[in-house]
C-alpha cells in the first residue's frame, strides 16, 4: 500500500470515529443540560474532566512505546520486552492514578463551590465509580499502543466508539430516566470495561502466552521514560491548559459560568481534535519514513496537510462569526447560555487557527526524537495562558479566559511553526549529505 492511500485509510478510520463522537456530542449536551440544569451539569463537566486529565500521567510512556513499535530497525525480541515493560509500568501508574484521583475528588467534593449542587451520596458513589474508571482507562491507553504502532487505526478507535457512544448517547439517553451524575459516570465505567475486551483479544493475538503478561526490563524501561519525559510536560500543560478554564471558573466565578465556558471550549476542541487524528496517523509513518530515499515524501505530504489545516481554519473562523450565533441557538434552546457562549466561541475560533497548526508538527519533531522541543512551548503556552486568565477574569468575567487562550498562542505558535522549520530542514540535509569517506593514505 502507498504512503497517500495508508495514511488516507488511517485517517479515515480516526475521522470516522471522531465525526460520530461529534455529531453524538451535540445530541447528548444539549439533552443532558436540559435534564440536569445548568448548575448539575456545570458540576458534571467538571468531574468528566478527572478521566481524560488522569490519563496523561503516563510519564510519555506511550509516545515512547509506539515510536520504539514503529520504528523498521526494532527486532520482534524487542517488542516483547517493550509490550511486557510498557504493561508492568501502566498496571503501575493504574494504581496509583486511581488512588489519586479518589483524594482529589474528595478534597474538591469539600471545596470547589461549583460541586455544592450535588448530593453528597451521589458525589460520594462518584468518586468512587470515577477512580475505578481512571484505573480501567490507563490500562487501555496501554493496550492501544499497539494498534496505533501497528497502524491498525480501525482496531484504535473501539475506545471511541464504545467510550464515545457512553459519554454521549447513552448518557443523554439515561439523563432522562436517572438524571444522577453517579448512574451517568456508572454508565461510562462498564463501556470502559467492554473496551478493555476487546483490545485484549486482539493485543493476545500478537502477544500470546507468557510473552502477553507484564515484567519490567529495566534497560527498555529507562529509554522508554527518558524518551517519554521529555514529551510528558508537554503533554501536562496542554492537558492544564484545557482544563484549568474549568477549575479557575468553578472556584472564582460560578457553576454556571462553567457551563457558558466549556460549551464553545467543547466545540473547539472538537474542532481541533480533528487535527489531532490526522497527527495521530501521521505519528507512526513519520517515524517509518525518516529515511534518506523517503523523507522528501514526507515534506510534501506535510506542507500538503498544513495547508488544507490552515484553510480549515480560516474556514472555521467565518462559520464561526457568521451563523454561530444562530447555531448555538438551534442547539442548545437556552437563551441565558447562548447570549454568554456566544462571545466565547467568537473569540476561541481565532485560537482554533493558531492551535490547529501545530498537532502535524509536533508528531514529526517526536519522531525525530526530539520531544522536549514541543514541550517546552507547550509549557509556555500554558503558563502565559493561565497568567492572562486569571488577570482579565475580573475585569472580563467568562471572557477573560478566552482571551487568556488567545493571546498565549498568538505569542507561541508562530514561533513553535519557525523551529519546526528550521530543525525539519536540518534533518533533510542531514539525511540527504553523503557520509564522509576519509582520503586515501599515500604512503611514501
Amino acid at each position: 500500500m502507498s504512503i497517500k492511500r495508508g495514511l488516507i485509510k488511517n485517517t479515515a478510520f480516526n475521522l470516522g470515529g471522531y465525526l460520530y463522537l461529534l455529531l453524538a456530542s451535540f445530541f447528548s449536551i444539549s439533552v443532558l443540560l436540559g435534564n440536569l440544569g445548568r448548575d448539575v451539569f456545570g458540576a458534571y463537566l467538571l468531574l468528566s474532566s478527572i478521566v481524560p486529565l488522569s490519563s496523561v500521567f503516563d510519564l510519555g510512556i506511550s509516545t515512547a512505546v509506539v515510536r520504539r513499535l514503529s520504528l523498521p530497525d526494532t527486532s520482534p525480541e524487542e517488542k516483547i520486552k517493550i509490550w511486557r515493560t510498557s504493561f508492568f509500568t501502566y498496571l503501575l501508574q493504574a494504581a496509583l492514578l486511581c488512588a489519586t484521583a479518589f483524594i482529589a475528588l474528595i478534597a474538591l467534593g469539600k471545596y470547589v463551590p461549583a460541586l455544592a449542587s450535588l448530593p453528597e451520596s451521589s458525589l460520594t458513589l462518584a468518586t468512587v465509580i470515577i477512580s475505578l474508571t481512571v484505573f480501567v482507562n490507563q490500562l487501555n491507553i496501554h493496550f492501544l499502543n499497539l494498534a496505533q504502532a501497528n497502524q491498525r487505526f480501525d482496531i484504535f478507535n473501539y475506545k471511541t466508539l464504545l467510550v464515545g457512544s457512553a459519554n454521549t448517547v447513552f448518557a443523554a439517553l439515561l439523563s432522562f430516566v436517572s438524571p444522577r451524575i453517579d448512574s451517568l459516570f456508572l454508565l461510562q465505567l462498564v463501556f470502559h470495561l467492554l473496551t478493555a475486551i476487546f483490545v485484549i483479544r486482539y493485543c493476545y493475538s500478537f502477544f500470546p502466552s507468557h510473552s502477553f503478561w507484564p515484567r519490567l526490563h529495566r534497560g527498555i524501561f529507562y529509554d522508554l521514560l527518558g524518551f517519554g519525559l521529555k514529551n510528558f510536560v508537554g503533554t501536562l500543560a496542554g492537558q492544564i491548559e484545557v482544563q484549568f478554564s474549568k477549575f479557575a471558573l468553578g472556584s472564582l466565578v460560578s457553576a454556571a459560568a462553567v457551563t457558558a465556558y466549556s460549551i464553545p471550549q467543547s466545540i473547539v476542541v472538537k474542532g481541533a481534535g480533528i487535527v489531532s487524528q490526522v497527527a495521530q496517523a501521521v505519528f507512526p509513518l513519520s517515524a517509518s519514513l525518516l529515511a534518506k530515499d523517503r523523507i522528501i515524501k514526507l515534506r510534501q505530504l506535510l506542507f500538503l496537510l498544513q495547508g488544507l489545516v490552515f484553510l480549515g481554519g480560516v474556514t472555521a473562523i467565518v462559520i464561526s462569526l457568521l451563523y454561530g450565533r444562530q447555531f448555538l441557538s438551534w442547539w442548545l434552546k437556552d437563551p441565558v447560555v447562548v447570549g454568554e457562549a456566544f462571545p466565547i466561541l467568537s473569540i476561541l475560533s481565532f485560537y482554533f487557527l493558531l492551535t490547529s497548526l501545530t498537532p502535524i508538527p509536533t508528531v514529526v519533531i517526536q519522531s525525530l526524537g526530539k520531544p522536549q522541543i514541543p514541550s517546552l512551548f507547550a509549557v509556555a503556552t500554558a503558563v502565559i495562558e493561565i497568567i492572562a486568565a486569571l488577570l482579565l477574569i475580573p475585569s472580563y468575567g467568562v471572557s477573560g479566559v478566552a482571551y487568556g487562550a488567545l493571546i498565549s498562542s498568538a505569542i507561541t505558535v508562530p514561533t513553535f511553526l519557525l523551529v519546526f522549520y528550521v530543525l525539519f530542514q536540518k534533518e533533510i540535509k542531514r539525511t540527504q549529505s553523503p557520509p564522509y569517506t576519509p582520503p586515501p593514505l599515500h604512503l611514501a
